[in-house]
This record gives structure tokens, C-alpha cells and sequence, in this order.
């Protein structure tokens, strides 16, 4: 019973973190950071993700029983350069009215895209990006 319970603890915390909004600012400009943010989607994940309609600049569908979950991604310029990354999960299929299916995929895209990204803030700062 209790790990159940922790099972359940556990689907709750991932759904919330999937569903809020996390903010990555970065010192990319709004091209290179939409081209990072492609690239986490891309290679063998592209079997697994699909472009889709939806409220953000990119909208990516995870492939999966009852249309899967939705990440959407916006991007911003900052006035004084780089950009800001906003992402949130924005179409989901709720059980129970508190879990929401795969939303773990959702939470690991977005780990990946902030580590992405700060590997692009070191190769441009070192000079060796796109060499």
C-alpha cells in the first residue's frame, strides 16, 4: 500500500512539473535557441515526437495512446541580446483528474533542452560553436 502511495506522490509531482511553466533565459540569441530546442527533438526522439498545433513557437506532440502529451515552447528575444525559453506541457490526457500521461517525457525534454543550452552558451563563449 504505501508504495502505491509513493507511486502516486511521485505521478503528482511529475504532472505539476510537466504542466507549470519553466523559464530558461540564456545568452543565445532566438535563432540559435530555436535551433537547439529542435535539435532535443530530433535524432532517434524523432520517431517519438511530432510536430503539432498548439499555443507556443514550437509545438511538439509526444507520440501515444490517446494522442499523448503536448510541450509547447516559446522563445523571446532579449533587448540586450540572448533570449528567453518559456516551455509547459499545453495539451494533456488527465487520469484520475491529478495525473497526466506522460508527463515524466515532458519534464526530461526540458531538462535536456536547459543542459542543451548552456553546452551552446560554453561553445560560443570558448569560439568553437558550429565548428
Amino acid at each position: 500500500m504505501a508504495a502505491l502511495i509513493g507511486v502516486l506522490v511521485w505521478q503528482f509531482i511529475e504532472t505539476r512539473n510537466a504542466t507549470a511553466t519553466t523559464i530558461v533565459d540564456t545568452t543565445c540569441d532566438s535563432a540559435l535557441t530555436a535551433e537547439v530546442v529542435r535539435g532535443a527533438f530530433g535524432g532517434p526522439r524523432a520517431v517519438l515526437w511530432t510536430g503539432t498545433n498548439g499555443p507556443g513557437m514550437i509545438n511538439m506532440r509526444r507520440r501515444g495512446i490517446r494522442g499523448g502529451i503536448t510541450m509547447s515552447i516559446d522563445i523571446e528575444p532579449h533587448p540586450g541580446g540572448g533570449s528567453r525559453l518559456e516551455m509547459w506541457a499545453s495539451e494533456t490526457a488527465v487520469y484520475m483528474g491529478i495525473l497526466v500521461n506522460f508527463a515524466g517525457v515532458v519534464n526530461r525534454r526540458k531538462t535536456a533542452i536547459g543542459r542543451m543550452l548552456a553546452a551552446a552558451e560554453s561553445a560560443k563563449a570558448s569560439g568553437s560553436f558550429g565548428q
